[in-house]
């Protein structure tokens, strides 16, 4: 029973820029499991590499690199080129895939940072940056038992002064009636409830009757805004169709899943 090292499959993170993506690959070590509650394997350790990769001629350049303590998940990391800024989701030990992360921010000046400052005491339910990459939004809340939360919140994070505006929302959870979405130019923030949409416009949240048709793919840039990324021949990231601009809407029963 020996504990040896492997890794997930690669994944891939375009940027707003398509000829930069981030590919992320996950390491772990893992060993034959007694146990079969635990699954096929136990696994511990999880360390991740994040690269930022360009595309040319003669193939793709790591351009960048981060090392991260743990696990991360192809859609909890994105990177924008206009402000030089990685933004990362990362797990708390080896609960792979669970609430408990921690967001971390990488500008290109002013030294990284991560929200929030005592990860035991707030979960992370969404993580969302804006399209013009100046602005990070998050749907929190506190554990208050097993599988319940309390003190549901949006905050909104400026990377130019790491500032943080936050509003109290009435309740949240992972199911599909529940999501944020930017509005292509990053002026506005919408919040998808089961009976209501919210925006946010840089001042305060409030009920809207116009919103987009689209909350399943929460920004522009990211795993989900494109229909396909690999890796093809040389490292370079082959890229499939880019996701359409939302439509605006004012029917809640028109929203549909777009991935």
């Amino acid at each position: 029973m020996i504990w040896r090292q492997t890794q997930l499959p690669e994944e891939i993170s375009p940027t707003n820029d398509p000829s930069f993506n981030l590919v992320l690959t996950v390491g772990y070590e893992e060993k034959d499991s007694w146990n079969p509650l635990n699954g096929t394997t136990d696994k511990r350790n999880y360390k991740s590499k994040i690269k930022l990769v360009k595309n040319a001629p003669t193939g793709g350049k790591s351009v960048k690199e981060w090392d991260l303590p743990s696990w991360s998940l192809g859609d909890g990391i994105f990177y924008h080129t206009g402000s030089s800024t990685l933004f990362v989701l990362y797990g708390k030990d080896d609960e792979y895939g669970t609430l408990n992360q921690t967001l971390s921010l990488y500008p290109e000046t002013g030294g990284a940072f991560s929200y929030p400052a005592t990860p035991e005491k707030r979960i992370i339910f969404q993580m969302a940056p804006s399209p013009n990459g100046d602005l990070v939004a998050l749907i929190t809340a506190n554990p208050a038992a097993e599988g319940e939360f309390s003190e549901f919140e949006l905050n909104l994070i400026q990377i130019s002064d790491k500032k943080i505006q936050s509003f109290p929302i009435n309740f949240w959870t992972a199911l599909p009636l529940y999501g944020i979405r930017w509005a292509e130019d990053g002026k506005k923030l919408f919040l998808r409830t089961p009976d209501r949409i919210l925006v946010w416009a840089g001042k305060e949240i409030q009920e809207t009757k116009s919103f987009p048709d689209c909350f399943t793919v929460s920004t522009n840039f990211g795993k989900w805004a494109y229909e396909s990324a690999s890796l093809g021949e040389g490292g370079n990231v082959v890229l499939g169709k880019k996701l359409p601009t939302p439509r605006q809407i004012s029917n809640l029963d028109q929203i549909k899943l777009c991935r």
